[in-house]
């Protein structure tokens, strides 16, 4: 049998999930009985969980137009379990606060299946438009208490700040964080009841700031794929999911 090691260090990249994460993921879901998973961030972790849960509904979402398209390239076509759809980046306001958010609700009513989540992973949006918060706020209808919530990147200040941001509306249980190489990743359930209407106010979720942020989103993405060009032109390598963005 073969390893999460030899079935994905060739997927991998910089930017994408790491190898440590994936192999925490397939010890989990060889303990529990997983049906659903609901995603944001596509990618490595699309395929795998495609792959390794092949009976199971797979619901990924990416506010990447770019790596929605990689990613549903790169999944087998035999995997018609899995359901990977653009979520643009929007500002909305949600719990009475301005976020950077994806816009994926509209799809998410017309394919959620009937029961629960098993488990929602957040990978995404990128950390530093502090739109992670946001995707729990709209999300939590389709949970449940026995929903495995795993949030990336948690050794990072602002995720440690969102968990605590979501405890104050929402009854957090069964909270440990867990170093996976050079990271660590939360993992915790919820129950999906607000305890109240609205969030907390802070100086970072107002629709100002948010509008700035959200240029920034825009001029680093210009900047990226002016990148990508000069890269073909010179003729270099590119990352693996880049050069198939390339292909397509």
């Amino acid at each position: 049998m073969t390893n999460i090691v030899d079935e994905f260090a060739g997927r991998v990249n910089p930017v994408s999930i790491n190898i440590e994460t994936l192999q925490y993921l397939d010890s989990m879901i060889k303990t529990k009985n997983i049906t659903s998973v609901l995603e944001f961030g596509s990618g490595v972790s699309t395929e795998f969980w495609s792959e390794k849960l092949p009976d199971a509904t797979i619901v990924s979402f990416d506010n990447s137009r770019r790596y929605t398209k990689i990613t549903r390239s790169r999944l087998n076509r035999k995997a018609v379990n899995a359901t990977v759809s653009f979520a643009p980046l929007r500002i909305k306001k949600i719990f009475g606060l301005h976020y950077i958010t994806c816009k994926f609700l509209p799809k998410l009513r017309k394919i959620a299946p009937p029961k629960p989540f098993d488990v929602m992973l957040i990978d995404g949006p990128p950390g530093y438009l502090y739109a992670r918060e946001a995707t729990l706020l709209q999300a939590y209808p389709y949970l449940d208490e026995n929903t495995l919530i795993i949030l990336d990147d948690a050794e990072r200040q602002i995720e440690r700040e969102t968990i605590a941001r979501w405890s104050s509306v929402f009854k957090i249980t069964n909270l440990e964080y867990h170093d996976v190489g050079q990271k660590q990743i939360a993992t915790f359930n919820i129950e999906p009841k607000p305890s109240q209407p609205t969030m907390s106010k802070s100086p970072i979720y107002t629709r100002s700031k948010m509008v700035k942020l959200l240029l920034t989103f825009h001029r680093r993405n210009i900047m990226h794929n002016l990148w990508i060009l000069k890269m073909r032109l010179l003729n270099r390598e590119l990352f693996p999911d880049q050069k198939m963005a390339d292909t397509e």
